[in-house]
């Protein structure tokens, strides 16, 4: 079996780029013959990895990989026309005989770009024909798709987690002496747009300082040494390799997610099995152990975190099922010529799983 997985490779990090990263690890112990089409910012060539960002590089890359018969697994945001049309040649690229791959959307913003008009789901429901099996990475995409027109029983949820994103290393030398002088230690991954809610986290910080001089809030992702983002307590990493992120998270106290929308997020899956407390806004979908607030509502977070700061750590909380050994029981089901829903192997269509 070979597989092209079409994503973003990090460097940048980010939710996307982790998950198809541990992926193709994942892929790759199983013996399974990989490659990746970068289609990211980063836009990467190194082993396994080839640049497939800009309209000709794409065609190019996918019409490489349908020649050798790979089957391919889009992953991509479905929140504007753009993801949608990189979806579409993507469903395309396979011989008239090869069967169709795996789209998954990771968006929590794809549902409202879905409901925006009548083209914007035909589009999408063209998009998703060319594809044996999509993937939603929680129930209210699934139900937009349905509502697109997509088959239900081509459509499944899981969540974007797996343990094999796991690989942590220890925390920056900047964290473990900012964590050595502050208590408690909150953590938070940040870019530098209104939807990620630092400005509802720097506020409901501010309050719960007042209250805990020695508390302590550590950011990273791309934006967070920006200016705008400095305060008394608050320590901007930047854009740190993810291996230290997770360095970082094991080793605060509380792990906050105050975006305005969302879909699964990896961060906040990979705070909850290493120990991390978690305080999360309460949209997408949000696993258990997470402690919630209102989206958008600052003096709510500041409650929630004082409860949360004050708070011991739960220990690990380990994933029941591990969704990557659906994703490749879908490859072998698809490579097989089995239908959508086929009750042998892969991802169960959406109106019979919830994982």
């Amino acid at each position: 079996m070979k597989i092209a997985l079409v994503g973003n490779w990090p460097r940048p990090y980010g939710g996307v780029s982790v998950h198809v990263a541990a992926l193709a690890r994942a892929l790759r112990t199983l013996g399974i013959d990989v490659r990746v089409l970068d289609i990211g910012e980063g836009d990467h060539e190194c082993e396994g990895v080839v640049p497939a960002r800009g309209v000709l590089r794409y065609a190019s890359a996918l019409a490489a990989v349908a020649a050798e018969g790979r089957l391919v697994h889009l992953h991509t945001n479905g929140a504007n026309v753009k993801s949608w049309l990189v979806a579409l040649a993507a469903g395309r690229a396979r011989h008239p005989r090869a069967p169709r791959g795996v789209l998954t959307l990771h968006s929590g913003s794809a549902p409202a770009f879905l409901r925006g008009g009548a083209e914007r789901r035909r589009l999408a429901a063209a998009a998703c024909a060319g594809f044996g099996r999509v993937i939603a990475v929680n129930d209210e995409i699934a139900a937009e798709l349905f509502a697109a027109g997509v088959p239900a029983n081509r459509v499944s949820v899981l969540p974007p987690f797996s343990p094999a994103v796991l690989e942590r290393v220890d925390p920056p030398a900047a964290f473990t002496a900012f964590r050595a002088a502050h208590a408690p230690v909150l953590a938070a991954a940040l870019l530098p747009l209104p939807l990620y809610g630092a400005d509802l986290l720097l506020e409901a910080f501010a309050a719960l300082r007042r209250r805990h001089p020695r508390a302590g809030l550590a950011l990273f992702g791309q934006g967070t040494q920006a200016p705008e983002l400095r305060a008394p307590g608050v320590l901007g990493l930047g854009e740190i390799a993810h291996g230290e992120a997770l360095g970082v998270l094991e080793a605060s106290d509380v792990f906050v997610r105050p975006t305005r929308a969302d879909g699964d997020s990896v961060s906040v899956r990979e705070a909850l099995a290493l120990g991390c407390r978690v305080v999360a806004s309460d949209v997408g979908h949000r696993p258990p152990g997470c402690e919630l607030f209102p989206a958008g509502d600052g003096s709510a977070l500041a409650a929630v975190l004082e409860v949360a700061a004050a708070g011991a750590r739960p220990g690990p909380r380990a994933p029941p099922e591990d969704p990557f050994d659906a994703i490749v029981e879908a490859y072998r089901s698809l490579a097989a010529g089995r239908p959508a829903g086929h009750r042998s192997g892969g991802c169960a269509p959406a109106e019979r799983l919830r994982r």
